[in-house]
């Protein structure tokens, strides 16, 4: 059994760094990198291309696949994106370029959800709230009772992919309620949320998170929050389906610009 870690890079090079550290050190479960980079002006691509040559392989990293686009997509199609390059999988799990993860967690989540498949989708916690504890097997869960997971750390399983498809890439902009869009029509196909007991440490946040780029951020939130609204509500009247297909009219790259690792 193996995953795919599907991660969108956008500058902040120093970051992706420590990122790229802690996946190497924490994840002990066999997993493939997938990464697209949106256009990244401050040395990510050149230090990504290193750093990936110089990876050997082993039976814990499988390898790795770099898209660079050649400008700033956006997060939604970002994530679609390396959704399309990851093919079939059995696991997927995204995560930001600014995380910090526990020790092994990819696995703990694996094993939650295949001891209760009704969690369709775990993650690391990397909110200021921590949520009650529920015993699953051996593990304890955060069960979110509502609201969504944040992609800077979500697993989830081949099933529920093929049940709610891709990331609205339509109707939140750059940066926008993808992962609240991707994780309510998750519920509504009837799974539950939760996160790990252990923490992460999100380091793009506080200090790091501030100037043109917050203002950016919260502006983009802020701009479509009502349409999110509207289609929370078309998903859970059914009057809008939960399986988003892929556009793949916005999808036509060049495979010049995919490297293999």
């Amino acid at each position: 059994m193996s995953a795919k870690l599907l991660m969108v890079t956008y500058n902040r090079l120093e970051l992706t760094k420590q990122t790229l550290e802690s996946i190497f050190d924490n994840t002990k479960t066999p997993f493939e990198l997938i990464i697209v980079d949106n256009a990244s002006s401050d040395g990510t691509i050149e230090w990504l291309n290193e750093f990936l040559s110089s990876k050997e392989k082993n039976e814990i990293y499988l390898g790795a696949t770099l898209l660079c686009n050649s400008e700033n997509l956006g997060i939604a199609i970002g994530r679609n994106q390396t959704l399309m390059l990851a093919g079939n999988s059995d696991w997927y799990a995204t995560l930001d370029n600014d995380v910090i993860l526990p020790d092994n967690w990819l696995q703990k989540c694996i094993d939650i959800m295949t001891i209760n498949p009704a969690y369709g989708m775990l993650g690391v916690n990397f909110e200021n709230v921590q949520y009650p504890l529920v015993d699953v097997g051996s593990y304890k869960v955060q069960h979110k009772k509502e609201g969504n997971l944040g992609t800077a750390c979500m697993v989830f399983s081949k099933k529920v992919q093929k049940m709610i498809g891709f990331f609205n890439d339509s109707d939140y902009g750059k940066y926008g309620l993808e992962d609240s869009d991707y994780g309510f029509r998750a519920r509504v196909a009837g799974f539950k949320l939760g996160y790990l007991e252990d923490l992460g440490v999100h380091l793009g946040e506080d200090g790091a998170d501030k100037g043109e780029y917050r203002k950016f951020k919260t502006e983009e939130h802020n701009k479509f929050l009502q349409k999110f609204y509207n289609n929370c509500k078309q998903y859970y009247n059914k009057s809008k389906s939960i399986y988003l297909p892929l556009n793949k009219n916005k999808y036509s790259f060049d495979d010049k610009n995919i490297k293999k690792y």
